[in-house]
């Protein structure tokens, strides 16, 4: 196919913004993990244009996490940043999980997962779980398994859903399975999307690409999906 032609395919299609924005003194990470550093500082440089200081953390907004935030400190090895990942990675065909009916506290295992068209190269995303607090649904350490047995290539979830049981959350690094088995496998894990609830269809095209900061191990992205005409 020309590019012309596939330019034009998606300047009929249907655009989602994914992505939270992040106002400074008001960045959060994950669900109740509180306020995050975003602080911002204008400056006139020569002529006098308007530019910014920045201070801020990594892991704020709809963010990637790369293979570096975890693997060095579970397996002391290197992992890669969010500039040695392909770029290939960061955009494709992309399904959601939708939760929207699962019970309280459902760990999302391979029966679950099976009943979607998974394959290789496919993003998945995760939400829409309508319970909240503690009783959030969660991707349970078979799911995982699932997942990178599928060989997808990336990972996401919206704020209704844990990446991790949330018995674990914020206790046992050791037991942050979604996490160790995803990065371990170079498959970036997206955290704090949002609006998965206006899609419309099933599979969609996605994009998400953090900046080009060298050594970082997460950065914000802007989130898109592109829903077929």
């Amino acid at each position: 196919m020309k590019i012309e032609e596939i330019v034009k395919g998606l300047s009929r299609g249907r655009i989602i913004d994914l992505s939270k924005k992040v106002i400074p003194g008001r960045a959060e990470g994950p669900l109740d993990t509180g306020k995050r550093k975003y602080e911002i500082k204008a400056f006139n440089f020569p002529p006098g244009e308007i530019m910014h200081n920045i201070e801020m953390e990594s892991h704020i907004s709809t963010h990637l996490e790369a293979p570096s935030h975890f693997v060095p400190v579970r397996h002391g090895k290197k992992g890669k940043d969010v500039t040695e990942l392909s770029l290939r990675i960061f955009f494709g065909l992309a399904i959601l999980v939708d939760c929207q009916n699962l019970k309280p506290k459902t760990a999302i295992g391979k029966k679950i997962l099976g009943s979607y068209q998974i394959e290789r190269n496919l993003i998945v995303l995760f939400g829409k779980c309508p319970h909240a607090g503690k009783d959030r649904c969660y991707l349970a350490k078979e799911g995982a398994e699932f997942l990178v047995e599928k060989k997808i290539k990336m990972v996401g979830f919206d704020d209704t859903v844990f990446p991790e049981n949330p018995k674990y959350a914020g206790k046992n690094l050791n037991k942050y399975f979604t996490h160790d088995l995803m990065l371990s496998h170079n498959i970036p894990i997206i955290e704090g999307l949002v609006n998965l609830d206006k899609l419309k269809q099933k599979r969609f095209l996605f994009f998400g690409f953090p900046a080009k900061m060298g050594g970082l191990e997460a950065f914000p992205i802007r989130a898109v999906a592109i829903e077929g005409a």
